[in-house]
């Protein structure tokens, strides 16, 4: 299935990854283009990490584009990809973009994995053959595991109630939707919680910093807070602080990503919960693309992938730092690749755990 057509490299910026040409597509050795929303972000500076991970392990060309937090350039990015004839496209479904960049990829007859944000159709659905699979986090199981988390950790205020405050992501978003649906049901689990009021932190910190600070201040019997993304709960340590107060004492926090910042505030007691790892989404977008590339087509019960995500607690720390050395897990891809492997598991997706193997 592998083209041969060769790559008309323009002018335009390019992450060149791991010393790899992407000059030319061969038929071991495809051109795969990957776009990702900023590399402002820790988040997705691991997530390229590791797929760059992979495409040194099974033989790729990988050409990486930066969205800048534009939905514009997100676009002119899949416009781009597809001018260089690459094989195949990974992207990120943020802004709603996934659907147009599935759209012009098929003019092109250029395979599409989307990760981490839902288009509002499924893979390989009647007018979108080209959309080989989606893989992205289990947002809603991960926002009621660390909203139980937080709330389990509360003791009830004067009033009798658990009183948090809420930072929501980007609206409309399904990471946004679904994470927050996951704590509606932590909250009605519990029965004894009131939200003395929700914020947009639209998934950036000091966005978020700025909004908590005039929630809290409006509510300082706020003695929780659920946070959609780790960006944003490092706004809030940052709002605590410059109130003077102490958070992980005065105020527990519970977020989503594991970012390096949000894993030494749990290791220093200053938030409460983390969960994710989800960036290894791109990676394992990677082998299902390499393997359809090599003719080995996505079964139908596989294409749809929700990640089981890794919590962590102060006390998980030492275990992440050795199970996930540089926020990276041991994940072997070549062993997941049907290319490599004719024994390869049904689907390259692994749950995160704390294991010395995948």
């Amino acid at each position: 299935m592998l083209s041969r057509r060769a790559l008309n490299i323009g002018m335009m910026s390019v992450v060149a990854i791991g010393g790899l040409s992407s000059v030319a597509s061969a038929a071991n050795k495809p051109t795969i283009g990957v776009v990702v929303p900023t590399l402002d972000s820790d988040f997705w500076n691991r997530y390229v990490t590791f797929v760059k991970t992979g495409a040194d392990q099974l033989g790729v060309n990988l050409i990486v584009l930066n969205a800048d937090n534009k939905p514009d350039q997100m676009i002119r990015s899949i416009q781009d990809l597809i001018a260089r004839k690459v094989d195949g496209i990974i992207s990120v479904g943020y802004w709603d973009t996934a659907p147009p960049a599935i759209r012009f990829a098929k003019r092109a007859n250029i395979p599409v994995v989307i990760t981490d944000t839902y288009p509002p159709f499924a893979p390989q659905s009647e007018n979108h053959s080209n959309y080989i699979a989606f893989i992205g986090p289990g947002d809603f199981e991960a926002g009621y595991l660390y909203g139980k988390a937080l709330l389990g950790a509360m003791k009830p205020g004067p009033s009798g109630k658990k009183v948090i405050g809420v930072i929501n992501g980007t609206p409309g978003t399904s990471v946004a939707i679904d994470r927050r649906k996951g704590l509606a049901k932590a909250i009605a689990e519990d029965g004894n919680v009131e939200i003395a009021g929700e914020v947009n932190g639209n998934f950036v910190s000091d966005q978020a910093q700025t909004a908590f600070e005039s929630l809290y201040q409006g509510h300082p019997e706020i003695k929780g807070v659920w946070s959609a993304n780790d960006p944003m709960a490092i706004g809030v340590i940052a709002a605590l602080k410059n109130m003077g107060k102490m958070p992980g004492r005065d105020v527990l926090i519970a977020s989503q990503d594991l970012n390096p910042p949000n894993v030494k505030a749990v290791e220093d007691g200053e938030q409460l919960y983390d969960i994710g790892g989800h960036w290894v989404q791109g990676g394992i977008g990677l082998v299902i693309m390499y393997d359809y590339l090599h003719g080995f087509k996505v079964p139908a019960d596989k294409n749809n992938i929700k990640l089981v995500m890794l919590p962590l607690t102060k006390a998980d720390v030492p275990l992440y730092f050795k199970y996930f050395p540089g926020g990276q897990p041991h994940y072997d891809f070549k062993a997941h690749s049907k290319v490599y492997n004719k024994n390869a598991p049904p689907s390259p997706a692994f749950n995160l755990k704390y294991a010395d193997s995948q």
